[in-house]
């Protein structure tokens, strides 16, 4: 399996997310340890990203269970 590369990232308008068929409300603990609810997209090419301050996240899951 491929070594993923998740990356925390600021969006730009937060509520296209929401609508979004690609995105999902996920807990996501980043560098610092802390867990916080955010949204985890699976697109990997959204204009809707804010890239230049982008922290690495050290684990993703989705409310439905799914682990990244």
């Amino acid at each position: 399996m491929a070594q993923k590369n998740l990356k925390i990232v600021r969006l730009l308008e937060p509520e296209l997310c929401l609508e979004c068929r690609f995105s999902k409300i996920a807990n996501v603990t980043g560098q610092d340890g802390v867990p916080q609810r955010m949204i985890y997209c699976k697109r990997l090419d959204c204009d809707n990203w804010d890239i230049v301050d982008a922290e690495p996240a050290t684990s993703v899951r989705t409310e439905d269970g799914e682990e990244f």
